[in-house]
């Protein structure tokens, strides 16, 4: 994890926080923050698939969430609009919308529960 220093956004922090109380260990990689998920269901299932999100994506979190989401380049999916602007080497961004945000006690778990159902469709 990260060193919370001043100079970190709040909103960074409670993004670290909120991922720390779901028992996922996240590391900050220059702009990306990083962890790894497992999907449930799909060709990913029960394998441990590294993920990111751009820091820049965190400023209005939790009441809005980060619309990209970052996996290494062997994650792939059929249908995607990605590229990779702003992604660690060798990783690539995909756009995914999140239908009916706002209303999780844990806003982290929520993302966590998107990044792996967003892992379900990947091949």
């Amino acid at each position: 994890m990260m060193d919370t220093a001043s100079t970190v956004p709040d909103t960074v922090t409670d993004f670290l926080a909120g991922l720390d109380r779901c028992g996922i260990t996240a590391v900050v990689q220059g702009s990306v923050i990083t962890f790894t998920v497992e999907a449930v269901a799909g060709a990913r299932a029960g394998r441990a698939t590294p993920t990111g999100v751009q820091i820049d994506e965190l400023s209005m979190w939790p009441q809005c969430p980060p619309h990209w989401v970052h996996f290494p380049a062997d994650v792939g999916f059929a249908a995607t609009n990605a590229n990779v602007d702003e992604t660690l080497p060798g990783w690539v961004r995909h756009s995914r919308q999140i239908a009916g945000w706002g209303d999780a006690t844990e806003p982290a778990q929520a993302w966590i529960a998107h990044v792996r159902s967003v892992l379900e469709t990947a091949s």
